[in-house]
């Protein structure tokens, strides 16, 4: 316990302290509040004016691809502020004020130092370092920051020059301005998209003379219906040419008929015969039996032998022989022969087929060469609209590229003529004015701060005198230091 009261002090012993101390206390609070309030007075004053300038959405935002016709709109509010204030920072942007200001108009007190340079100069480099000292001096000057949640961005400069701070902040924005349409405009669009108007303009007109001169050689007035017409004869050729062959192997099998026919036919038969008995009889029995033999063959040709037309002829046949050997045998008999009436049908019906055979062969073969002739003409145009539409595609292209070039050309146009007039997504908010007030120094500042310096800092003061002291002055202190009681004091 005794420890603790030792090594802590009471507010008694502080007190003790300030009053000890309070010669050396008040002289440095002295000293300090005169020398800010010196300070203060004979520092020369620093003014700052600013200006505001609003960044829209514009035309700058605004991109258009060369192959497309969809926009693509910049609408990064961050980037596009972040931009704007790197070109307001720019080092060329100040050496253009400085330029266009002077250098000694901003800084009048400006001078080249001899390290600066090296040997003799001309005129013209020493107004070069002198812009190049300004623009740095001047970028040190200002401050250009973004309006949270908003498109605004504020441009501030300081100068000793009260009317200097507004000429040199109103001059920034009046380049910044100008810069920013020099950036964002594409100085070669204009003539690019007129140049390449006209190319395109001239190569739709040759590709039109060339699609003309096409269908000028090969005849070509309606590709379509010349087309369409050559597939309907030739389908309908087609239909006719299978309808000859079909009568053509109808008449070929109709002529294998009559020949096996013939072939089971004898030329001649009996007309007559010398008899005692009734010989006419016996001749129609006999054209009877032979008719019958022709049409069993028939009927075998197309049934069987068990089918009842068959047996039924069959029959008839034997009754007629039965009859005809009846009556060979009723005396002597002589045979007369003569040529056969179903021999000269069947030979006529032969010829006859065959002549037709002749004329659908002959019809057939003319059929299938103007078939091959209306194919070819279709393999001819088919080629000509191949050829054509390759032509008139390439045509296409070029009136598609000259409408979209002839449209960037127009808004090149229209881009350059608002340039002109110098219409921007940027606008002066708000211009700077020469201030009324300085920004520095603040006179009650300093003074408020130079009270709180000399206060705290005097007692610091005290308190580091009192530790740097090993003297004892109160009994008190006897008592901690020395663990000694104190029988008297003298003051």
């Amino acid at each position: 316990m005794e420890a603790q009261e030792i090594t802590n002090p009471s507010m008694r012993d502080f007190l003790y302290l300030i009053f000890k101390r309070k010669a050396q206390i008040l002289i440095f609070f002295g000293v300090t509040a005169f020398t800010v309030t010196i300070g203060t007075l004979l520092w020369p004053p620093t003014y700052e004016t600013t200006s505001q300038i609003l960044v829209k959405i514009g035309r700058e935002n605004l991109f258009v691809p060369a192959s497309g016709v969809n926009p693509v709109v910049n609408i990064n509010r961050e980037q596009q502020i972040n931009s704007e204030i790197e070109i307001l920072k720019s080092r060329s942007l100040a050496e253009q004020v400085v330029e266009s200001l002077g250098p000694r108009t901003i800084y009048p007190k400006l001078k080249i130092k001899e390290n600066d340079v090296r040997g003799s100069i001309k005129e013209s480099d020493t107004r070069k370092i002198l812009v190049e000292k300004a623009a740095m001096r001047l970028q040190k000057h200002l401050d250009i920051k973004a309006i949270k949640k908003s498109n605004v961005i504020e441009i501030g400069f300081r100068h000793r020059n009260r009317g200097m701070t507004a000429i040199v902040v109103n001059t920034i924005v009046k380049f910044f301005l100008d810069r920013h349409l020099d950036i964002h405009k594409n100085r070669q669009s204009y003539k690019f998209f007129k140049d390449q108007s006209e190319t395109l303009k001239e190569r739709l007109r040759q590709g039109e003379e060339t699609i003309k001169a096409f269908k000028g050689k090969h005849a070509v007035t309606s590709l379509e219906q010349e087309l369409s017409l050559l597939l309907t004869l030739e389908a309908n050729l087609s239909g006719e040419l299978n309808q000859s062959l079909a009568q053509k192997a109808a008449t070929n099998n109709r002529i294998k008929e009559i020949r096996r026919q013939l072939a089971a036919t004898p030329k001649t038969i009996s007309q007559g015969k010398e008899i005692n008995s009734n010989p006419y009889l016996i001749n129609t029995l006999e054209t009877k039996l032979v008719e019958l033999e022709l049409k069993r063959r028939e009927l075998l040709s197309k049934y069987t032998p068990r089918n009842r037309l068959v047996q039924d002829v069959i029959i008839e046949i034997q009754i007629v022989r039965d009859k005809l050997e009846k009556q060979n045998k009723k005396g002597y008999r002589k045979s007369l022969f003569g040529p056969n009436p179903t021999y000269q049908r069947l030979q006529e019906e032969l010829l006859q087929n065959e002549t037709n055979f002749q004329a659908l062969n002959a019809k057939t073969i003319a059929q299938s060469g103007q078939i091959e002739e209306y194919r070819e003409k279709l393999d001819k145009l088919n080629r000509i609209e191949m050829e054509l539409h390759q032509l008139q595609s390439q045509l296409d292209v070029y009136r598609q590229n000259y409408r979209l070039y002839l449209t960037k050309f127009e808004e090149s146009r229209i881009s350059n003529a608002m340039d002109a007039e110098k219409i921007a997504n940027v606008s002066v908010i708000e211009p700077a004015l020469p201030p009324l007030k300085p920004v520095s120094p603040n006179t009650l500042l300093n003074m408020v701060l130079g009270i709180i310096f000399g206060s705290f800092g005097g007692i610091f003061l005290a308190f580091l005198l009192e530790f740097l002291d090993d003297s004892m002055g109160r009994p008190e202190d006897v008592e901690r230091y020395l663990r000694l009681p104190v029988l008297a004091s003298i003051p």
